[in-house]
């Protein structure tokens, strides 16, 4: 960002520069002027995005130099600095939109705040354009979707994987679109520069991860999909939500229908469309009803389209017990059901609540009730 100070003293100029430092404010270079004719030559071709100027100078004034800006639609936040104590003065100045207006000798204090104000203002302007391009290319025609020849020649199988930004509903338009453009940037980055090819389709990020083989396919999808969830989720405290799709792709073909499946999953209600308590009362129904199953954090965020670092936070934070411990709860109490109500033996009860090692499960068992499964089966069925 560039600041221009202007006024006919060449001391107080001077002072100026020395005043603050503009650098740590944001504004990386610093144009001076002692001359009305040399701030508007400046302002023309070099278009600073902040201005602090004198009002009474000689040739144009300062205010002349705001309607200038004005007219002429220059980038320019104007702050002037007057001996001036002119009810007059400050009316014009508010009234052509200029900054604000302070006496000298100046305050430091007061000085750094309009400027810091000036330099986020421009920056939330730059994301606004570089969002409404994106939303632009978006809705054109040309196709989203990477070239992959070179891993279609070398017959090298890869997986999807899918993103997108859980945003909350009581933000704005403009918020909500901001924070996403900010996740799809930041994400799509990431996933470039740790290997990955990332590409953005309907407002969604994707990225490809390829390997030599099956497995090495899922370890590297996991780790980039883990990786790039929590970097965005940090920068941004929302939760940037993932699908990694089951299949393992072969060709560029099956992008389409594979993007469609994750796409499907990743419109599931989740946070930003349905309350907290909602969104814990499905889990605990599908842990209940699925408690036999290979029910592991991965495979939870994937179902409901969180990052397992988020999933595991947010069910701690509302139930008050971490996962595994609930999921553990959960699977006893169908245990000792089983035990009771069926004649099934230990090592099939074992295996309709989710361990395949009996061993495991006796152990897990009486840890949690203070006596075998058998011995529980037959204590309690007198």
């Amino acid at each position: 960002m560039k600041l221009l100070i202007v006024d006919d003293e060449p001391i107080i100029v001077r002072g100026l520069t020395q005043l603050v430092d503009y650098a740590v404010l944001g504004y990386d270079q610093v144009l001076t002027a002692t001359k009305s004719s040399e701030a508007l030559a400046l302002l023309r071709l070099e278009k600073p995005e902040a201005m602090l100027s004198d009002i009474a100078m000689p040739g144009l004034t300062g205010l002349e130099l705001l309607r200038l800006i004005r007219d002429e639609g220059l980038p320019t936040q104007v702050i002037f600095i007057s001996g001036y104590r002119s009810f007059e003065y400050a009316q014009e100045a508010v009234a052509l939109g200029a900054k604000d207006y302070l006496l000298k000798p100046v305050h430091t204090e007061k000085l750094t705040e309009d400027l810091k104000a000036i330099a986020a203002a421009h920056r939330e302007r730059l994301e606004h354009d570089r969002f409404q391009r994106h939303m632009q290319s978006l809705s054109g025609e040309q196709e989203a979707l990477p070239s992959l020849d070179a891993i279609e020649k070398e017959n090298m199988p890869f997986r999807l994987l899918v993103f997108h930004l859980a945003v909350d509903s009581e933000q704005n338009n403009l918020a909500s679109g901001l924070m996403h453009f900010s996740a799809l940037s930041k994400g799509e980055a990431y996933c470039t520069e740790h290997g990955g090819i990332a590409f953005l389709k309907d407002d969604y990020l994707c990225a490809i991860v390829h390997g030599p083989d099956e497995q090495a396919c899922a370890d590297a999808a996991q780790k980039l999909a883990k990786g790039c969830a929590d970097m965005v989720e940090k920068a941004l405290a929302r939760p940037f939500n993932y699908v990694t799709d089951a299949a393992l792709l072969h060709s560029t073909q099956e992008i389409p229908e594979a993007f469609q499946r994750c796409r499907a999953k990743l419109s599931m209600p989740h946070r930003d469309q349905q309350t907290e308590d909602s969104l814990i009362d499905k889990m605990k129904e599908y842990i209940a009803a699925h408690c036999g199953e290979e029910l592991t954090l991965d495979a939870m965020s994937d179902i409901f389209a969180m990052n397992p670092t988020y999933f595991s936070s947010f069910f701690h934070q509302k139930t008050g017990v971490k996962y595994k411990d609930y999921l553990t709860r959960v699977r006893m109490t169908e245990a000792k059901r089983l035990l009771l109500q069926t004649d099934l033996k230990v090592y099939e009860i074992s295996q309709r609540v989710g361990y395949s090692d009996v061993r495991y499960f006796s152990q897990t068992f009486t840890k949690a009730t203070g006596v075998l499964p058998k011995d529980y089966r037959s204590k309690h069925r007198k």
